[in-house]
Formats: structure tokens, sequence, C-alpha cells
């Protein structure tokens, strides 16, 4: 009997002791320089100027510097002309080759065996694009070509009246316009950025750490990673971090304590020794330690337990050690000057005698400034404020709008508004926004990641169930309904797992989770988008 209950209570100790490993993710923050495949190394020769063709139909209500303005290489200099990089964009208009309305039938029957048909209506449109951009250095050493020539589809939602969805079919080439454009800048800005800047990336990544705190590790591999966390809260892009692993050296030391600690090949001991590798496979990589945070790697892939974790941590350490290498480089932390040249359309001057002031010169008036665009303005105290803004700060908007506002005497003064005193932003050229609560995850200028607050980002898709949102870095927004914030589909959850995130929001429908199992949906827009639609049809 006493055997009996020896054995009892050791097997139940062990499976206490099994349950107890359970991993949770602990945020840490990170910031540092992303490194360019093909650096520019002398620094004298980090500037650049554009030449543009575009179809003057195409930039039709925008300025004829929209793609300079919105372009920009981190750590480079923006010329006027004659940069070390000569970038060449040629923009033909795109054509509209399909536009048609479709239309399906919904039946159902009453208790009486009634038949009602309701009727939905969808608008598809195909169309073809073409242009590109020769980016060619003065000495030769630069050659390279953007091809934006390439044939799509796309579709509206679904409309209940036909007149909605002719609504939405009359303003399909503005659509189209207007996403080539974004397309042209969004690709500019990411392969230019890849290939030569300096762009800054900030953000949240995490360590595997015990969730049960009756596991007598559970305490002290806390308070290591408290003492990780507190020292990379502290990093920035710009400074020196060569420090950092002496101020960490004692919760180094415990990780590498646990795998010598926990040496059996049962699950258990296995999940702990994960959890020691990947966090010290993490913590070298952002130390900027890359080959040290491959001998961590390496025992990750041996230990057997969530093995592709070391797989691609080591890729991307084979990764950055490649750009150390192409950029002479041994850190990715040191200060980025990036400098911008803002163009501007001139106004014509005539001479004081010349017939052209004479007869057609009038005084100068921003509501006939072909530079400005009128806004209007819904606020949250339920007035609409009508004023002019300048056209290329439409596609920058971030956190407040400054608009020129007429009052009852005619005179014209400034007046801002911040994004969370503002419900609706409409522009004249069709053009929508709304204001957004959300976390910002990538910026281009290289400021530090902000908490969540309201911005304004344009409205791709808003219906019942979830709306979806684009901000002006190109960042898509995604929002379901009972959600008092918007999440980035940049931010780490979404980078790290999509497919999690899109079950997250399909949950109640079946049809949809299948799609999502299946790896239908990706994170980028037209799939967010056809994802939205898909979920607000479900029933």
């Amino acid at each position: 009997m006493k055997k009996l209950l020896v054995a009892i209570f050791i097997f139940s100790s062990f499976g206490i002791f099994a349950q107890s490993t359970d991993l949770d993710p602990f945020d840490i923050n990170y910031s540092y320089v992303s490194l360019p495949s093909k650096p520019v190394l002398e620094k004298k020769n980090r500037t650049y100027s554009f030449v543009t063709n575009i179809d003057r139909n195409l930039m039709y209500g925008k300025s004829k510097f929209f793609i300079e303005n919105q372009v920009t290489i981190s750590g480079f200099e923006k010329k006027a002309k004659n940069g070390y990089l000569s970038i060449e964009v040629t923009l033909q208009n795109p054509v509209i080759t399909k536009k048609d309305i479709t239309n399906r039938i919904s039946s159902s029957k009453d208790k009486s065996g009634r038949v009602t048909n309701k009727y939905y209506y969808t608008v598809v449109y195909s169309y073809s694009q073409d242009g590109n951009a020769k980016i060619v250095s003065g000495d030769g050493k630069v050659s390279k070509i953007i091809n934006f020539t390439t044939q799509s589809s796309g579709k509206s939602q679904e409309y209940e009246s036909y007149t909605q969805a002719e609504s939405f079919q009359y303003g399909v080439y503005n659509i189209v316009k207007n996403n080539y454009l974004n397309d042209v800048v969004n690709r500019l800005n990411r392969e230019l950025n890849e290939e030569f800047g300096y762009p800054v990336k900030s953000g949240v990544d995490k360590l595997w750490i015990l969730a049960n705190k009756k596991h007598p590790e559970q305490l002290a591999e806390y308070n290591a990673y408290l003492t990780v966390k507190n020292t990379l809260d502290k990093m920035q892009f710009s400074e020196p971090i060569s420090g950092f692993e002496n101020e960490i050296k004692d919760a180094i030391s415990y990780f590498e304590s646990l795998p010598k600690k926990y040496t059996e090949d049962e699950k258990a001991h296995r999940k702990i020794r994960y959890s020691a590798y990947f966090n010290l496979a993490k913590i070298y990589s952002l130390l900027d330690n890359p080959a040290k945070s491959n001998e961590y790697c390496q025992k990750l892939i041996d230990n057997d337990y969530d093995k592709q974790d070391g797989v691609s941590m080591m890729k991307e350490n084979e990764e950055t050690l490649t750009l150390f290498k192409a950029n002479q480089l041994t850190s990715r932390h040191f200060p980025v000057e990036t400098k911008n040249y803002t163009f501007e359309e001139e106004q014509p001057v005539y001479s004081s005698g010349s017939q052209s002031q004479t007869t057609t010169s009038a005084p100068y008036s921003i509501e006939t400034d072909p530079n400005y665009i009128l806004a209007y303005i819904l606020s949250i105290k339920k007035d609409t404020i009508t004023g002019y803004m300048p056209k290329n700060r439409a596609m920058a908007l971030s956190d407040a709008i400054t608009v020129t506002v007429k009052d009852f005497q005619g005179k014209f003064s400034e007046r801002n508004f911040k994004a969370n005193e503002v419900n609706r932003l409409i522009l004249s050229n069709g053009e929508e926004f709304a204001s957004v609560a959300f976390k910002v995850s990538v910026d281009n200028a290289g400021m530090s990641m902000a908490s969540a607050s309201k911005k304004f980002a344009k409205e791709m898709y808003v219906g019942k169930k979830i709306s979806i949102y684009q901000y002006f870095n190109g960042e898509i927004i995604i929002k379901m309904a009972n959600d008092s914030e918007g999440k980035s589909n940049a931010s780490a959850s979404w980078m790290l797992g999509p497919k999690k995130r899109f079950e997250e929001m399909a949950q109640g429908c079946p049809s949809l989770l299948e799609r999502v199992d299946k790896k239908e949906f990706k994170n980028n827009l037209e799939s967010i988008l056809s994802f939205a639609e898909a979920l607000e049809s479900c029933k």
C-alpha cells in the first residue's frame, strides 16, 4: 500500500510539473537602423534627384511634383537636380479594360412557403498599367529598373441597390488611378530603401518565459526577463549599444544555466531548454551579434522543440552578417541624417509692362489655386467645416490637419484640427479619411514608435463587422466593429503570425475559418480587403 501511494505521488508530481512548463511571450522593445543590401559607401554620394515623364491625365488633381515629394531615401539628401542617384520615373495613364456590374440573388422562404428574392450587386473591373523607374548613378556603379507594368482586376463591396453599385462604377477610374500612384510611391520607397537607404526600425519582439508561477524557475526567469527588458528599453537606433551585454550579463548567465539543470529528453525539459536557447538567440541578435546568436539557434534546432524558430532566426542572422559585410559595419546603431527637398510649383510672374498682366492677371485667390484642394471636416461636435488644404499634404496626413477657412466677412485664416477632434475628412477629389485610433509600427522618418492615438487614415473598406484603412506610410489598419482601436498589419503580432490574426477575426464563420486554415489570405492590402468582404458577407 505504501509503495502504491508513493507511485501515485510521483506520477501526480510529474503531471503537475509537465503542466507547469507552459511558456508565455513577454514583450521587449528594439530600435535599430535597417542596413541596405547595395549601400553607397561614400557618404558624399548619398544624394538623389528625380526626372519624371508622367501622363498629365494621370496627375490630374495632384501636384506635378507628387512623386518627388512622396518618395524619400532615408540617410540620403534629396536634391532638386544632379543627385548621385538619378531616378527617372515614366508612367502612362492606366487603361480600364472591363467594367461590369454583376448580381447575386439570395432567396428565402417564410412559414407559408412564400419565396422572397433579394438582389446584391458588385462592380467587377479589370485594367492595365504601364510604367517604370530607372535608377542609375553618375559613375555607372548603380543601374536598376523597377517595373510597374501589369494587368490586374478588382471588385467593389456588395451593394443592396443597383444605384449604389452604379455610383461606384462611375468612380472606378479614379480608384485605379489613385491606387496606381500609391503603388508606385510605396514600391519606390520600399525598394529604394531596401537597396540603398537606412530606414529606422522600431518595434516589439518577445522572449519566452515560464507562465506558471508555481514552477521553481518562474520567478528567477521572469526577473532575468525584466533585466533584459529594462536595458533594451533604453535602446535608440542612433546610440551605441556596446555596454548593453555587460548590463545584462547576470540574465545571460541565468539563461545559460537552465540547459545544464534540465538535461532530460522529456518534453518538459526540452521546453525549458527551448526557452533558454530562444531567449539567448534573440538577445544576441538584438545586440548586433548574429554570429553568437547563431550558436543558440543551432542549439534550438538540435533541441528539437519548435526547431523552426532556430532555422528562421539563423536565416535572419545570416542576412545580417551579409549586410554587415556589404556595409563594412559591425553594428546597426548609428545616427542617420536624412535631408529632404520639397518641390513646389511656381506661380506665373508677369512684368509690370506686359500685356498678360493688364488683360489676364487677377488677384491671388486660394479658391482657384490649383495647388489646393477643398476639404470638408466633420467634427465630433457634429459641425462641418469647409476649407482648403495643399494637395501634397493629402498624401501625408497624420494626427492633425491645417485648413484655410473663409469667415463670414470673406477673410481667410488657418485653423488646426487634431484627429481626435474629427470624425471624418472628405476631399473634393472623392477621397475619404476617418479618424482612427491605432499604434504606428513603421516610421520611415526615423522617429520612435508612438503609442496608440487617433490619426487620419484613408478609408479602403467600411463594413458593419470590419473596416480597413490605409495610413499614409502604407500601413494597413484593421478595425473590428467592437474594437476601440485598429491594428496595424505592420505590427509584430501581424508580421509574426498573420494566420493567427485572421483566425481570431474569423471566429463564428466556419467557411471563412476553413479558407484561413488553407492560408488563402496574406498580409497585404488586396488579401486583407478580400478577407473583409468575406467576413462581412458571412451570416
